[in-house]
């Protein structure tokens, strides 16, 4: 009696096991159908996307001493947009002294046109702003990529046109002059000509979406990340997409947000969606913190079925990413910064965001 109660109890654990494993397989499974052999989700590349462009200021290029690797990273940029820049032969010469100037901030329309003509894909970010233009910039404010203390979305594109990315002292004078704190003021004093104020014709600023595609127009594919700061944003998602549904050239769209690959699932089932997750290393102590760690554990992907899932390259080797590239699911890692990171990665992903450096393809 003993005994077959035991068998009994055995076989109830072994079928919740399978239940278990099952469900979990239901939930991380990608968009594609299971077939065999892998196939690549279309617009999507397999080739290196340049992070927010071939770009030689913003992220990964805080450094003020480049290492060899980024110095032939910035030499190409410059090559690509035919800029000439000082080579002095010494061994601690400065990056300032190689590279005297900004060319191409991440997100601008330079660092786009040197992807292009490097041969790169693209992986860029879109807000909104004020006046509902389809802006691409990866922060919400510009604080950081312009030294403006202003939200992005409280400007309109008139306004941001008039604050220089990455700018000189005088064009970021110039700019804190012209775009003082109210957000109804429509702009201040502007200098002419090309003296590094506020009309020099190479001064790059926030681009439209509308401008990156008409600059890029089929030449790489393009990765747009909908970003979503305060939740679900539909106005963005609609305007975005009502861009791209006229975009001649393969794109492909990822969000960190799984509503907005939801939204796509519904609206246009036959997008590309990635899911861009973070894993969560803390402890699980609270509510956001749940939900931050099933996100990074793929567990919201049955709410998008993401194609493809663009995550940290370090983190490929995590049991939810083998098991969702084993289901059939595209891999691809974030941000990849060195020929040593990308080696360490190959194994895991199909694909790479990289930036600071030039990767094999």
């Amino acid at each position: 009696m003993m005994g077959s109660k035991a068998r009994l109890a055995g076989k109830v654990a072994l079928g919740l096991g399978f239940g278990i494993l099952g469900g979990w397989c239901w939930a991380l499974a990608p968009g594609l159908s299971v077939v065999a052999g892998r196939r690549k989700p279309a617009g999507l590349s397999l080739h290196p996307y340049a992070h927010r462009g071939l770009h030689d200021a913003g992220s990964g290029m805080e450094t003020t001493n480049p290492n060899t690797g980024q110095t032939a990273y910035l030499h190409r940029i410059h090559d690509c947009l035919k800029v000439e820049s000082d080579r002095p032969s010494g061994r601690h010469a400065s990056a300032q002294a190689k590279f005297p100037r900004v060319v191409a901030p991440e997100n601008s329309l330079a660092a786009f046109e040197a992807a292009c003509r490097a041969g790169y894909g693209i992986e860029l970010d879109v807000h909104l702003s004020r006046d509902g233009q389809v802006v691409v910039i990866h922060d919400g404010d510009l604080q950081r990529m312009a030294g403006v203390n202003r939200v992005v979305a409280d400007l309109t594109y008139e306004q941001l046109q008039r604050i220089p990315l990455c700018p000189s002292p005088a064009q970021a004078l110039e700019s804190g002059e012209g775009i003082p704190g109210s957000a109804d003021h429509d702009g201040g004093p502007e200098t002419e000509g090309g003296d590094g104020g506020l009309n020099d014709p190479e001064a790059q600023h926030v681009p439209l979406l509308s401008e990156v595609l008409a600059l890029v127009d089929g030449r790489v594919p393009l990765v747009v990340e909908i970003k979503m700061d305060r939740g679900l944003d539909r106005e963005l998602m609609r305007r975005t997409d009502a861009l791209l549904s006229r975009y001649q050239g393969p794109y492909v769209i990822e969000s960190f947000n799984v509503l907005a690959l939801a939204w796509y699932r519904a609206h246009h089932p036959g997008v590309t969606r990635g899911q861009l997750v973070a894993p969560y290393h803390g402890r699980v102590d609270s509510r956001s913190s749940a939900l931050r760690w099933m996100a990074g554990s793929l567990l919201f992907n049955w709410l998008g079925r993401p194609d493809f899932v663009a995550c940290e390259w370090h983190s490929g080797h995590s049991l939810p990413m083998r098991l969702y590239r084993f289901l059939g699911g595209t891999p691809i890692a974030w941000t990849v910064r060195s020929e040593h990171a990308q080696e360490e990665a190959s194994p895991d992903f199909d694909g790479i965001i990289f930036e600071s450096y030039l990767p094999e393809s």
